[in-house]
Parts: structure tokens; sequence; C-alpha cells
């Protein structure tokens, strides 16, 4: 896997919004990393241009070919951070390779996932609140695509049509931890699960809460609930898992908490996870063939707010380690 790493999947804010991939630099700013490739393979490798950004491209236009592809090119992404933290900034924004934030929109951490799985009933605290029996097993559901959404977006409340089922007035912010598969994964060993993530990120399963309860249980409701357009923001970045070996950092306990116009209003620590990572890659791996890029929320702590989020609030999930995911509710 690549070293100690931070994966930002972006678009210039006022370009043709191209996808492009790059690693947070000197805090307000990112650099592409296709754009640094390109520059050390001319500068250093004498690469000539043309091909130095075909390959550039090749390996940084897509998040998922990039994950998949990252045992081989890991050696070059480690010579690009090495050589670029000593650059001047200067040099980096004049040549196109290092953008101000503001700059840039955020694009979900993983634009296109094979799948996208959610974790149901994984908090202890909040299985207790719920009064639900200890599941046997990881619950799961899928999310499609269509939900997905970077930092700092809008999540949308969806007003409906004709169908009935098709407005809320009550949206619930579930705030989560999510891993990234990062190789093929079928029919393995809890111990060998951890080699097969490519890294962290945070999850907000925005739900509708009143359509969930319109028939509690059902899982039709349920899959409405959660497949409305900008349901699934995802970001800021991934963090990958050498980065949490390299700091002895332990994925499963980290505080984690859900703020909402500034105020924390639930907070909980990856410890309390019902299911850890390992033991739901194993479940899933017996049935279904996992693959790079693949998407798997964790589950939530209790959720909220109780009357549902409102027009103008601002959601955050903060997960400790790796960062805050901020998004805007319309």
């Amino acid at each position: 896997m690549v070293t100690a790493l931070r994966l930002v999947t972006f678009a210039e804010a006022k370009g043709d919004m191209s996808l492009r991939l790059g690693i947070p630099w000197m805090e307000k700013h990112i650099l592409d990393l296709g754009g640094a490739i390109a520059d050390l393979l001319v500068s250093k490798y004498k690469v000539s241009l043309r091909r130095a950004y075909e390959l550039a491209h090749f390996v940084t236009s897509d998040t998922q070919r990039f994950i998949e592809l990252s045992p081989a090119v890991s050696h070059l992404i480690d010579e690009v951070a090495r050589e670029y933290v000593r650059s001047d900034l200067e040099y980096l924004i004049n040549a196109g390779i290092a953008f101000e934030l503001k700059e840039i929109k955020y694009l979900p951490a993983i634009p296109n996932p094979p799948k996208i799985i959610g974790i149901g009933l994984n908090y202890e605290e909040y299985r207790a609140m719920l009064k639900y029996p200890k599941p046997d097993v990881p619950l799961f559901f899928f999310k499609p695509n269509n939900t997905l959404l970077g930092h700092e977006d809008y999540v949308v409340i969806p007003r409906g049509g004709r169908w009935p089922g098709t407005s809320s007035k009550c949206l619930f912010h579930e705030f989560e931890m999510a891993i990234v598969i990062g190789r093929v994964a079928k029919d393995i060993a809890r111990e060998e699960a951890p080699r097969h993530i490519f890294g962290v990120t945070i999850f907000s399963d925005i739900t509708a809460h009143d359509i969930e309860m319109m028939q509690p249980g059902f899982v039709l409701y349920q899959q409405r609930s959660k497949a409305f357009n900008t349901f699934s923001p995802i970001g800021p970045w991934i963090v990958t898992m050498d980065e949490f070996t390299q700091r002895s950092i332990d994925i499963h306990n980290l505080n984690i908490l859900r703020r909402r116009n500034g105020l924390v209003e639930g907070k909980s620590n990856t410890r309390n996870m019902i299911y850890k990572a390992w033991d739901i890659v194993e479940f899933l791996s017996e049935i279904m063939t996992l693959e790079p890029g693949d998407v798997i929320s964790l589950g939530s702590p209790p959720a909220g707010p109780p009357e549902g989020l409102q027009p103008g609030d601002v959601i955050e999930v903060e997960l400790e380690f790796v960062g805050v995911l901020r998004n805007y509710v319309k």
C-alpha cells in the first residue's frame, strides 16, 4: 500500500471539474498528485513531457484505479512526498501543482465505488437505547452511488413528488467511521482483514427517519430512507492504514462526535462498535467479493437531531486523527 498519506479527491472550482487526486499541503493548500508526479518524472528522470503527463493522468485520474495500483506506485508517491515537502510554495502554485483550498471543490472521497455498504445497529449504546437484541451477525444494507457527496457540499432535504414517501420532514444525521477496501477480498480470515483495507474516512449516513418509521423494521422503507441524492457525504480525505500503523494508532479506539451549528449533539468512541472492522470484512467476504474502492461504513452511535435537520444547518462529523467532515443542509 501507499505509505502514510491523506488522499483527497477534488476538482478545480473554476475549471472543467475533472477529477484530481491530491494531498493536504501546508494546512491551506492541496498538492495535486498528478501534477507533482509529472513534474518529478520530467525534472528528475528526464521523461518526455507528454509521457510524464500520460502516466500521471493514468495513475491519478481515477480514485479506484489509484487504490488498486497503489502497491505498484507507492515508491513514486513516497518520492513525491519527500521531494515536494521541501519545494517553494510559490513555485508549486505557479506550476499548477498546488492549489489554495478556496480554489478547489472537494469531491466524494470515492466518487464511484463498486459498492457502498452500511452496517446497522453496530454501536452498543445505540442498541441498548433502542432495546434491540445484539445481532448474531453484522447487519448490512447497500446505498446507491447517487447518494455520494463531498466535504463542504449540500445535503438536500427531499421535497417529494406525486408518490407518497418521497418527501421528508425528519432527516437524521448518522455519524460514522468508514473503511475503503484496497485489495480483492473473498473468504478471508479476520487476521487478514487489515491487509485488505486501503484506509479510513468519515461517512455521514443521512436517513429520512420519518420514511424509515413508516413501517418500523421493514427493510424496503429503510432502503428508501437512505437512498436519496446527497445522503452519503464522505471525506474530506482517506487516511491510509499505513499512517495509522506508523503512528501506532488503533482505529478501534478513536473518539467520534456529531456537531450541528457548532454544538456537540452526540459523541462516542469506535471501541463501542459491536463488530470491529476486521470482523465485518471477514463476514462480508464470506458472502461477496470485496473490491478495491468498496466503501464499508461501520455504523453510527445514537443519531439525531430528534426534530430532524433544518435548512441552514451546518453538520459536522469529527473523527479523532482523521479530521472533520462538514456539510450544509438546504
